[in-house]
């Protein structure tokens, strides 16, 4: 174990902009003294040097090749390098049979008719989530939920485009005696996390013993600062910043409309409706999330399913299997061909594979041979 304090946290990744703000140093922290606040983790105790933040912080990298033959028995093909969706058994084109679950999900619901199934199979007894609007205490992030209920997972359905420090309720659950088993929800850098706390050794703990399914969301990391955040959210609803008190919005059209609403500090409400490309386009002139920058997962390849898009990508048999049974109950369908939206989804995953397994790669390289500090893949 490392002897270090949350200090050296803080210098190695804090201060350099390595922490995408997972939540997991705060779940393994033995002496509960570091709290995610609005600007991430900070100290909010006495610290015992443990070193234990600093040994699983996914921020500065992961062993990847040894997380492959972790979870899969070996490391990936030169092929599957090539394609960019790392090491899988099938992957699907599938979305919810549940009209409301569909209409609510952005891609046709699939993950959160999963969800759905497994707590009604009684196969877990909730799922780690996240939840935008009033769940969070910041507004520029999103929540952690434990959901238990098919409610709570439907409200937590949809893309959010910012962070959740999903790991955070690793702990929580562990300390819940009506939980046994979970599913944790998360992008590719929650998953790299969790693989990489069960790699060193930490998979008899309470924080790991509960989570039966690992399942991974496809990000082309369109993440920003929370002042970008407020900044984008500002124009959007001609509102200062500052004014901001919680952000929420939902798909409302099968045509990818959404209802954008934001509380402010006043109580009053404001709400817009848009079409999903336009928030994008909006999003998109805003600097991308710095670590976000060397990240190069799209497709978060270390979960035991990962959905996005057009995907839903089995990786392990575990997750074949529950996809495969969801199917033949009818809890999922095939998804309808739509050859306009299936050519914009295929020109979407080629676009953010050469981002991620091309261009931040070669960023990578430059930072490490100009001695900036980046995440440690080897």
């Amino acid at each position: 174990m490392l002897e270090e304090s949350f200090d050296e946290l803080k210098k190695q990744v804090i201060d350099t902009q390595l922490c995408f703000f997972c939540g997991l140093c705060s779940a393994v922290c033995s002496m509960g003294c570091i709290s995610f606040k609005q600007d991430g983790p900070e100290l909010d105790g006495d610290c015992s040097a443990c070193g234990r933040c600093l040994e699983a912080c996914p921020g500065l990298g992961a062993p990847l090749k040894d997380l492959e033959i972790q979870v899969f028995g070996r490391v990936k093909t030169e092929a599957e390098e090539k394609r960019g969706l790392g090491i899988y058994l099938s992957d699907k084109n599938l979305v919810s049979s549940d009209t409301e679950i569909q209409k609510k999900g952005y891609t046709g619901g699939k993950l959160t008719a999963l969800l759905a199934y497994l707590l009604e199979k009684k196969e877990i007894d909730a799922a780690i989530v996240s939840h935008w609007g009033s769940a969070s205490p910041y507004p520029w992030v999103s929540w952690p939920v434990i959901a238990d209920s098919k409610m709570d997972l439907i409200k937590g359905a949809g893309s959010k485009y910012v962070f959740s420090p999903n790991l955070l309720a690793l702990e929580a659950v562990a300390g819940n005696d009506n939980i046994q088993s979970v599913a944790v929800v998360g992008l590719g850098c929650h998953m790299q996390g969790l693989r990489k706390l069960a790699y060193l050794g930490e998979s008899d703990t309470n924080l790991l013993k509960k989570v039966k399914y690992a399942f991974g969301l496809y990000c082309g990391a369109p993440m920003v600062s929370k002042d970008d955040f407020l900044a984008y959210v500002s124009e959007i609803h001609e509102v200062p910043p500052h004014e901001i008190a919680s952000v929420n919005f939902k798909r409302i059209s099968k045509e990818f409309d959404v209802a954008f609403e934001i509380g402010l500090q006043n109580g009053n409400t404001c709400k817009k409706q848009l079409h999903i490309t336009h928030l994008l386009n909006i999003i998109s002139q805003y600097r991308r999330w710095y670590r976000c920058r060397f990240c190069t997962d799209y497709a978060a390849e270390y979960a035991d399913i990962s959905f996005g898009g057009v995907h839903i990508t089995c990786r392990t048999p575990a997750g074949e299997d529950v996809v495969n049974r969801a199917l033949g109950d009818g809890w999922l369908i095939p998804s309808e061909p739509n050859k306009l939206l299936d050519n914009m989804a295929e020109g979407a995953d080629q676009s953010f594979i050469r981002m991620k397994k091309v261009t931040n790669v070669k960023r990578i390289n430059e930072y490490k041979r100009n001695g900036k500090p980046v995440p440690c893949y080897d």
